[in-house]
């Protein structure tokens, strides 16, 4: 029963901590009413997977790479075509992100989210630890990756970003 309580007790902790940053992962992936069905899957797996956490990470590190892996898995099983909204040659294609001017934040989060959707699955899961203030170390970590590489991609994808949307 005590294995029962310590599982409970571990997931709120991760829906305590990991709540917002999970969305975040959620909105990056999947689009619409399949948002909610990721948001289910994603808890669902960890929750299975609690009974086979070894502390060797930390939880919520542990969290981030169960999560990231459940929505690359659910995003390569639902999706005939990519997320990517951009037109081919990478550029910004249509939608407000696309338009001259954009002064309101939800513009800016509509471009920053077509910016997101046009990254590869290993760019797109480092950036959006990053933007949720996780150390280098930390998206090390959850990736699997070094620190030098987690810096070098970093710093690839912000200057692919300047020079797509900010140099225009």
């Amino acid at each position: 029963m005590s294995q029962d309580r310590n599982r409970e007790e571990r997931f709120q902790e991760v829906l305590r901590s990991a709540g917002r940053r999970l969305t975040a992962i959620v909105r990056s992936y999947a689009r619409g009413e399949e948002r909610r069905d990721l948001h289910q899957e994603i808890l669902l797996q960890i929750w299975r997977s609690l009974g086979t956490f070894e502390s060797r990470a930390s939880l919520l590190t542990w969290a981030y790479r169960v999560a990231l892996n459940t929505a690359i898995t659910y995003r390569r099983k639902t999706s005939t075509s990519p997320l990517l909204t951009g037109s081919p040659d990478g550029g910004p294609a249509r939608g407000v992100a696309a338009e001259e001017g954009h002064g309101s934040t939800r513009d800016e989060i509509l471009l920053l989210e077509e910016f997101i959707e046009g990254l590869g699955k290993i760019d797109r899961a480092v950036f959006l630890l990053y933007l949720e203030d996780l150390s280098y170390k930390e998206v090390a970590e959850v990736t699997g990756l070094t620190e030098s590489a987690i810096g070098a991609r970093i710093n690839r994808i912000k200057k692919t970003f300047t020079e797509r949307y900010l140099r225009g």
